[in-house]
C-alpha cells in the first residue's frame, strides 16, 4: 500500500508538474500575443506621430520661408515708404513754389481752405470725395456738396452753407482775383 500511495503521489505530482508546465505554456502564449498586440498598437501610434512630425517639420518650413517671404515684403514697404515719404517732401516743397499772391493774402494754388466758409475738417471731407482741385470744387454742386458734408460728417455739417464755394472755387481756378476779393468781402459782412 505504501508504494501504491507512492506511486500515485508520484502520478500526481507528475500530473500536477505537467499541468503547471501547460498552464505556464499557456499563459507565456497567450501573454506574448497580448504583447504582440500592444506592440503592434503602439508601432502603429510611432508610425501615427512620425508622419505628424514629418508634416509639422513641412509646415516649420513652409512658414520659415513665408517668415522669410514676409521680412523681404517688409523691407521693400519700408523701403516704398520711404521713397513716398521723400515724394510728399518734394511734392510740399513743389506745392510751396507754386504758391500765388492773391491781394493781401498768400494761397497755395489748389488749397480748398481758400474758399471762405472751408476749413480743415471740411476740406478734408471734399478731398475724400474726390474734390481735390478749385476746378473739381467750382464743378460741385452746392446741393452735392451739402450732402457730402452731412453723410461724411454728420448733421452737425447742416449749419455750413456751401451756395458760394463753387463760385469762389471758379473764381481762384481762374485767378480772377479781384472779383475774389469782393465776393469774399461781401461774404464776410
Amino acid at each position: 500500500m505504501a508504494e501504491r500511495f507512492t506511486a500515485d503521489l508520484l502520478f500526481i505530482i507528475i500530473v500536477l508538474l505537467i499541468a503547471a508546465l501547460l498552464g505556464f505554456l499557456i499563459g507565456y502564449y497567450l501573454e506574448k500575443g497580448r504583447c504582440k498586440k500592444k506592440c503592434d498598437i503602439l508601432e502603429e501610434e510611432i508610425a501615427s506621430l512620425k508622419a505628424k512630425i514629418k508634416k509639422l517639420e513641412e509646415e516649420k518650413q513652409t512658414l520659415q520661408s513665408d517668415v522669410r517671404r514676409m521680412d523681404d515684403e517688409i523691407a521693400s514697404l519700408k523701403l516704398t515708404i520711404e521713397k513716398l515719404e521723400k515724394e510728399a517732401r518734394l511734392l510740399a516743397e513743389q506745392a510751396a513754389l507754386k504758391a500765388v499772391k492773391v491781394p493781401q493774402v498768400m494761397v497755395v494754388t489748389d488749397d480748398l481752405k481758400a474758399v471762405i466758409g472751408i476749413g480743415r475738417k471740411i476740406a478734408r471731407i471734399l478731398m475724400n470725395r474726390g474734390i481735390t482741385t478749385w476746378k473739381a470744387l467750382s464743378e460741385t454742386s452746392p446741393e452735392t456738396i451739402r450732402e457730402y458734408l452731412i453723410q461724411d460728417g454728420g448733421e452737425r455739417y447742416r449749419i455750413h452753407d456751401p451756395e458760394t464755394w463753387p463760385q469762389q472755387a471758379l473764381l481762384l481756378h481762374e485767378g480772377r482775383w479781384d472779383e475774389l476779393k469782393e465776393l469774399q468781402r461781401r461774404l464776410e459782412v
